[in-house]
């Protein structure tokens, strides 16, 4: 290099890509997912206890008849577990995949399945899967293994879940008052259960983390 030549210009560093393509890894948890969201639509836990047959929200009373017994399904709890453990892409393809075979007449949703079920009053919530699989992932990798972490993640999931689902109620229902008795049934009603199975599935997602992360 002679005296009077410039310094070299430093090398421009090269960004990183954000999004990488799934791997195996991503793959086998997802049909994991799959299998676990078929299967959680099908078990159903009960409380010991009993709900009162007349709700009164001023000025509105809703009537329906429960059933003894607080009973509810482990879906939801097995879309946030494939989101905590698998990620982001292991969650999304394994509601991807549940919806295909759903809407491909496999009876995997809660009321059979067909193209039929587009129109069904939850299919908000049954779409609702995807975004919320995908955050509840997105949010659990970033931060360290800790039930906190893990339950915050499920949180948003499941807000994403509930958002969807609503917004479907509301194109389905309108502006009326059964889209209010539709929400208290899909929304208010499932959200003990759903609150106590996230609970287990994060001490669950907790342990697998560590055994096979750490």
């Amino acid at each position: 290099m002679s005296p009077t030549s410039p310094p070299p210009l430093p090398s421009r560093p090269r960004r990183r890509n954000r999004w990488s393509l799934p791997t195996l890894a991503d793959l086998l948890w997802a049909v994991l997912g799959l299998e676990l969201t078929v299967m959680g639509t099908l078990v159903t836990l009960v409380l010991p206890d009993r709900w009162p047959e007349q709700v009164v929200w001023w000025p509105l009373v809703v009537n329906w008849p429960w059933q003894p017994g607080y009973s509810f399904s482990l879906q939801v709890a097995a879309v946030l577990i494939t989101g905590m453990v698998g990620g982001p892409f292991a969650g999304l393809g394994a509601q991807v995949a549940y919806l295909v075979l759903g809407l491909w007449y496999f009876p995997v949703f809660f009321e059979g399945g067909g193209l039929g079920y587009l129109n069904h009053p939850t299919m908000g919530y049954l779409l609702g899967f995807l975004p919320g699989a995908w955050l509840t992932g997105a949010l659990a990798l970033r931060q360290r293994s800790t039930l906190i972490g893990l339950m915050t993640s499920g949180l948003w999931g499941l807000l994403m879940i509930h958002l969807c689902g609503l917004v479907g109620l509301a194109l389905h229902y309108g502006w009326d008052w059964s889209l209010i008795d539709a929400a208290l049934r899909c929304s208010a009603l499932p959200l003990l259960g759903q609150l106590l199975s996230l609970l287990g599935v994060s001490l669950a997602a907790l342990g697998v983390r560590r055994l096979f992360f750490t």
